[in-house]
């Protein structure tokens, strides 16, 4: 089981990282001014748009741009907070790894959704989003199985200092 859970948490620190560094730097880009970002962000973005195909990052309709500031406001901090808590070996990286995945599902579940329900998506649009749809599932899963017998998930008191029952 060792080794199943390092590969996890090395595939939610590789995915956290990118959305730690996408996020602001790219993403952030459909709903905040273009004046906020140096050109060669501005063209890297135009650069991905156009090569993937991805209509969403092109021309951002209003629901992408609601999950842009849901991914600003939350997923990025829980993306940053998750990325030290593993580096650092925290107890409590698996409920941010929990929050993560959940949100980041939510929101590809939104976006596939979109995608193939228009039609629009290519292969290689595909082969950008399903990534973070698996990343996300095996965030969750490594949330909610990473407890150690000593403690309860989310909780930093080991067992002497709970309250026992009667």
């Amino acid at each position: 089981m060792g080794i199943v859970s390092a590969a996890a948490d090395a595939l939610v620190a590789v995915f956290s990282l990118t959305i730690a560094v996408a996020a602001p730097l790219i993403d952030a880009q459909s709903v905040l001014p273009h004046t906020l970002y140096p050109a060669p962000l501005l063209e890297l973005k135009r650069w991905y748009a156009a090569e993937f195909g991805d209509y969403l990052v092109a021309q951002p309709p209003c629901f992408f741009r609601g999950l842009i500031c849901l991914e600003l406001a939350f997923q990025w901090p829980l993306a940053v907070a998750t990325l030290y808590g593993i580096l650092t070996r925290r107890r409590w990286a698996a409920t941010t790894s929990l929050m993560a995945g959940v949100a980041t599902l939510t929101s590809m579940s939104a976006v596939l959704g979109e995608m193939l329900g228009s039609g629009k998506a290519t292969p290689k649009l595909l082969q950008m989003y399903v990534p973070f749809a698996v990343f996300a599932v095996i965030a969750i899963l490594r949330g909610l199985c990473s407890c150690s017998g000593r403690t309860t998930a989310g909780s930093s008191l080991g067992p002497s200092a709970r309250k026992k029952r009667v």
